[in-house]
């Protein structure tokens, strides 16, 4: 199976398998805002929070399994592939379990000090943290396991694994909650779920495992190779939770936790986006990983064009119609309580969004190249400026705040990093990256967004919303299609059925 194709199929089955997470919690999310009252839902926004800081106690391992498991498996190399499940697995293990004691031991603090959860919530966000550090050393084992799917290009596996993560725990928490069992069922459900799915995935790469028995002994991964990768890329992960969960401390420290919800809700769902161009760069980087020789430049190159105007238009026509209909849509979907304060911070998150997606191909070239520094040094600069905008801004003008600080930090970061990354590992020039990867897929969403944006009063409910959006889709079909890139427009009519090759 060729490059091109082998991406088109990893991507396909990675995108569906978050497509079908998306509709879950598009429909779940509602019902459990509206049955657990603003507040309440806050705490189970920090408890998915929680778990997130925690994920910072693998140290940068999940990159580190992800490119060594891929060079290694190919390779067939048995002696490095068993260094690195082995140096990879104990990280993940470890790292969780002590930052499971920690939360434990101090969940009392933590509430009372760090989110300022008011008095009469002070037990229920205890048993919240509780469950999150207890779950923590499950979920360790799993973004273990998830790593070395990806890295042996397993991607049906992996997103399964997704799938059952990300989606069945939100259909559990709307079930516990329909049957009166509260924010304190859902917790003790959220450790149950990752221990199941922990189990289970382990026994899974056990069985895939079993082929590199065969495999040949040679290089070694030195464990001060694999710690100087892992810490490099652990520096970015520090970095993107700062930028995707520190300003829901800052809003609930500053303003209330109401407002978290308000904020956290539609964040959540841009967040959930996002994972379309995270996982058309995920399944990107075993395949670039692979390129070497005399003409990898080149072949860096073309892949680079190539799949950004892929992901650019994929992605953009749906930031075009969340950004033009978000009053609607928050209306329709949340209630009226969200489309005074929501509207405009969903609105520059979306922007925000667009800018992060750009960034995620040219972040996947340096930490390919085994220069993660890129990578790490653009994520602590976005980290570093998206603080010192929200302390200023989020005091100010609260969730507006704290939405436009993180879309001006995202843009100035973009900017920079694609410039650096162009110059020191593909040689492309501003003016031939904007022709080849920009140019056409920004004309067809500026032309979407001039089309719609003046219609948008029209989606007042749900059979008029999802007409216009299925117009505006058509209609953009259309226009894509006559403005696409011939490279491009042979690619897709190359993946109908009976085509063998590209």
């Amino acid at each position: 199976m060729s490059k091109s194709r082998r991406f088109a199929r990893n991507t396909v089955i990675n995108v569906f398998g978050q497509f079908c997470v998306a509709v879950i919690g598009f429909f779940v999310t509602p019902y459990l805002v509206h049955r657990m009252g603003i507040e309440t839902y806050a705490l189970y926004v920090l408890l998915y929070s929680t778990a997130g800081y925690l994920s910072l106690l693998s140290f940068g391992a999940n990159l580190a399994t992800i490119k060594y498991t891929a060079q290694f498996y190919a390779a067939k190399n048995r002696s490095g592939l068993r260094d690195i499940l082995l140096y990879s697995g104990s990280t993940h293990f470890f790292g969780a379990l002590f930052g499971a004691i920690v939360v434990c031991l101090g969940a009392h603090f933590l509430a009372f000090r760090l989110f300022h959860v008011p008095p009469a919530l002070m037990d229920l966000a205890m048993w919240v943290l509780y469950a999150a550090g207890l779950a923590a050393v499950f979920a360790a084992l799993i973004q273990f396991s998830s790593a070395v799917l990806q890295g042996l290009q397993r991607f049906d596996w992996q997103a399964g694994l997704s799938l059952l993560q990300n989606g069945l725990m939100p259909l559990g928490a709307a079930v516990l909650i329909s049957r009166g069992m509260g924010l304190r069922g859902v917790a003790a459900w959220y450790v149950i779920l990752q221990c199941g799915i922990c189990l289970v995935f382990l026994a899974v790469l056990w069985r895939l495992l079993r082929a590199a028995r065969g495999f040949h002994s040679g290089e070694r991964l030195t464990f001060k190779k694999y710690a100087k990768f892992s810490l490099t890329t652990w520096l970015i992960h520090v970095a993107f939770m700062v930028n995707s969960q520190l300003d829901k401390i800052f809003i609930v420290r500053a303003v209330s936790l109401s407002d978290l919800t308000l904020y956290s809700v539609p964040a959540g769902l841009l967040q959930r986006l996002q994972m379309v161009p995270a996982t058309i760069a995920t399944v990107l980087l075993p395949t670039i990983s692979e390129v070497q020789g005399p003409d990898a430049r080149e072949q860096l190159v073309r892949i680079y064009l190539k799949s950004s105007r892929f992901m650019l238009w994929i992605v953009l026509p749906v930031m075009v119609l969340l950004f033009s209909l978000m009053p609607q849509f928050l209306a329709l979907w949340l209630g009226p309580e969200f489309v005074g304060r929501s509207v405009w911070p969903a609105r520059f998150l979306v922007i925000m969004q667009v800018f992060a997606l750009i960034n995620f191909i040219p972040n996947n070239i340096s930490t390919s190249r085994d220069h993660p520094e890129y990578y790490s040094a653009s994520a602590w600069a976005q980290a570093l400026l998206s603080v010192l905008a929200w302390m200023w801004l989020v005091p100010r003008y609260h969730i507006l705040g704290a939405a436009l600080g993180a879309c001006l930090s995202q843009a100035l970061v973009t900017v920079v990093n694609i410039g650096l990354v162009h110059r020191r590992f593909l040689a492309l020039s501003w003016k031939d990256y904007y022709g080849e990867a920009l140019h056409r897929p920004a004309l067809s969403a500026g032309i979407l967004l001039a089309v719609i944006f003046p219609l948008h009063s029209l989606a007042q409910t749900w059979p008029h919303f999802i007409l216009l959006c299925g117009g505006g889709g058509l209609f953009y079909c259309g226009v894509t299609w006559l403005g696409m890139h011939d490279e491009d427009r042979k690619f897709i009519q190359s993946l109908r059925p009976g085509h063998t090759s590209l």
